[in-house]
Order: C-alpha cells, then sequence, then structure tokens
C-alpha cells in the first residue's frame, strides 16, 4: 500500500524516502525524450504562449497540447514562476513514480495517463491525458458542476462510484477536493469521476504501508473531508 493544485479553476470565459524526478529531467516516457534525434540534440520547444490556457489555478496552467488534443500540458503560472508553482510541478513528478511502481493498471481508470514532460515556452511542462465529455468538449471539474447545478441524482451516483474505487483501490491522495476531481459526461445522465490533482499523500506513507487499519482510516478521513467540501459548495450555492 502507497499512502497516497493547478489546473482546478475555470477560466472566465467558462472555460498539487520518495524517488524524486527532478524538473527538466525527461522519464523514460518523456514526451520530449520522444522527439530528441540519434544526434543528442535538445528536443524542440513546445510554444504554448500564443495559446489560451483551457484553466488556471493560482500555481499552474492547463493547456492543449498543440501536437495532439488528447494530452493536457500543465506549467508553472505567472512570469518567472517561483518556488510554490515549480514544487507543485516536482510534486506531480514524483506521484505519477510513486503510482508507477505500484503497477495497477486499475488505477489508470481514474488517474490520467502520464506522458512525460517537455520544454515549452513557459518552463517546463508535465504532460498527460486531457478528459473529454461525449460531445468533445473538455471535461469540467467537478467543484463547477456542484456549484452551478448542485448534486444531481446522477452526479451524486458518480461520486458513491468514485469513493467506492478508492477505498479498492486503498488509494490514499494529498488532496481529493471537487476541484481535484474532473467530471467525464458519457452520455445524458452518465458520469465518471477521474482525480487529476495531489495524487499521493505521503504523509504517515510508513503508518499506512505497515497497518491496514491506519490506512483505512485515513482513506475514511479523508473521504469525509471530501464530503465536507460537497456540502460547502452546495451550501454556498442555495445562500
Amino acid at each position: 500500500f502507497w499512502g497516497f493544485s493547478a489546473c482546478s479553476s475555470a477560466l472566465p470565459d467558462g472555460r498539487s524516502g520518495h524517488n524524486s524526478v527532478a524538473i527538466g529531467q525527461h522519464t523514460p516516457y518523456s514526451t520530449g525524450s520522444r522527439r530528441s534525434n540519434r544526434l543528442g540534440q535538445a528536443p524542440p520547444v513546445l510554444f504554448l504562449s500564443k495559446h489560451q490556457p483551457f484553466a488556471e489555478g493560482p500555481k499552474r496552467r492547463c493547456y492543449v497540447h498543440p501536437d495532439d488534443p488528447d494530452l493536457c500540458v500543465k506549467v508553472p503560472s505567472g512570469q518567472g514562476a517561483g518556488h510554490k508553482q515549480l514544487a507543485e510541478q516536482q510534486l506531480e513528478l514524483e506521484d505519477h513514480a510513486l503510482l508507477q511502481q505500484r503497477n495497477f493498471p486499475a488505477l489508470l481508470e481514474r488517474i490520467p495517463r502520464f506522458e512525460g514532460t517537455v520544454a515549452t515556452d513557459l518552463g517546463q511542462g508535465i504532460v498527460s491525458q486531457l478528459f473529454h465529455d461525449a460531445d468533445g468538449s473538455i471535461s469540467r471539474n467537478l467543484g463547477e458542476l456542484i456549484s452551478e447545478q448542485g448534486l444531481t441524482p446522477d452526479l451524486a451516483k458518480a461520486v458513491d462510484d468514485l469513493k467506492q474505487w478508492l477505498r479498492d483501490q486503498r488509494l490514499l491522495t494529498r488532496d481529493t477536493g471537487p476541484h481535484n476531481v474532473v467530471a467525464i459526461r458519457l452520455a445524458k445522465g452518465e458520469w465518471k469521476l477521474v482525480i487529476i490533482e495531489g495524487l499521493v499523500n505521503r504523509k504517515f506513507g510508513w503508518l499506512t504501508r505497515s497497518l491496514r487499519w491506519f490506512a483505512d482510516y485515513m482513506l475514511g478521513r479523508e473521504l469525509r473531508k471530501f464530503d465536507r467540501r460537497v456540502q460547502a459548495l452546495l451550501d454556498a450555492a442555495s445562500d
């Protein structure tokens, strides 16, 4: 058992002993390393500044990959990214390294597929799977949907499914808040929730790995916190 923010805020138009992967260091799955040539030349820089991010948080911006609409590129927010922005990038790289060590295919059912890193004109970018609704639009985060339409029966069922999946996988995340969960609309009245941020909680890691009851306790506490945050959104929407 492994004890387990970013692109969660919509833009005005509607539209966070482990194995460290340093920012700028390509993983075996790195987008950049696939593009380097046999002479060892640096991979080309991906130019994002001429594009609009589809989502932005206080620490990172999210762009559709210019060469692949099914991929997202996360870069630090703002000019001359500071420590917090770079630290968030580093945490996600370490999260993916830990998840790869678990090597459980079922984890990829509700975790974005990691495609490595790439150099961009806005800093080091993390490339991962981008989720779309059935109509092709980019899926939105659960917090936005709850604030706009409440917790409909269909969304409530999707929340229950996600919580059960977390229990089945015994996956303790760092921050499974509604803003870190994306709701994919598969069809009318059918949703699937996936976790896009705060994938791994390292706090008390050795205890959660050694003591199953403690891992279950921590997971239960995290899910109760999730419920409180959902309720806070519902309360705010009703005011």
